[in-house]
């Protein structure tokens, strides 16, 4: 069993492009539900992270956090917020 790295998920499943997915997987974010739930602050002390992109990219994890939680199943295993 492959497992995916940090930065390939973000780009799969939220549509983040690279340097993004990079930037937070440095900061200390390296799951969707890190990035999802953890406070606001948090996400934003992330060294070059926007306030606009943070609350994106959190919407979009949450939104496919709850859509996976409920087990339904998608072709591309992406989410739109």
């Amino acid at each position: 069993m492959t497992s995916e790295s940090p930065e390939s998920l973000f780009k799969r499943v939220l549509r983040m492009d690279e340097g993004l997915a990079r930037t937070l997987v440095a900061g200390g974010i390296a799951t969707l539900e890190e990035l999802g739930y953890v406070p606001i602050g948090e996400l934003l002390s992330v060294p070059g992270l926007k306030e606009s992109d943070a609350q994106l990219y959190r919407q979009r994890a949450r939104a496919y956090l709850l859509y996976d939680a409920s087990g339904s199943q998608d072709d591309e295993g992406t989410v739109d917020a």
